[in-house]
C-alpha cells in the first residue's frame, strides 16, 4: 500500500535528518548554523499525514464490514419507542 510505503520512507529520512542532527550537536554545539526550515519537520508532518490517512481507511474497512470505530462487533440498538403509534 501506498501510504505505507510512502509512511516508511519518511520514518527512514526522520531518523537520519535527526541523527544528522545529533552529530552535529555534538560535534558543533552552537557554533553550527541550525536552519529554521529543518527537514526533520517535513518528515514528521509526512509521517503524520500518513498515520492520518491509514487511520482513517481502517474506520472505513470497520464501517463496511460492520464493526464499531474500534473494531468490535456493533451493539444492538435498544428501540426507545414506548408505543407501537397505532394509539
Amino acid at each position: 500500500m501506498a501510504a505505507l510505503r510512502e509512511m516508511e520512507v519518511n520514518l527512514v529520512s526522520l531518523i537520519k535528518a535527526a541523527k544528522e542532527t545529533q552529530s552535529r550537536i555534538a560535534s558543533d554545539g552552537l557554533r553550527h548554523n541550525y536552519s529554521g526550515n529543518h527537514d526533520c519537520y517535513n518528515y514528521a508532518v509526512g509521517v503524520w499525514k500518513q498515520s492520518l490517512r491509514l487511520a482513517e481507511l481502517k474506520k472505513l474497512e470497520y464501517e463496511v464490514t460492520g464493526l464499531d470505530s474500534w473494531g468490535m462487533p456493533k451493539k444492538e440498538q435498544k428501540n426507545t419507542n414506548k408505543g407501537d403509534g397505532d394509539g
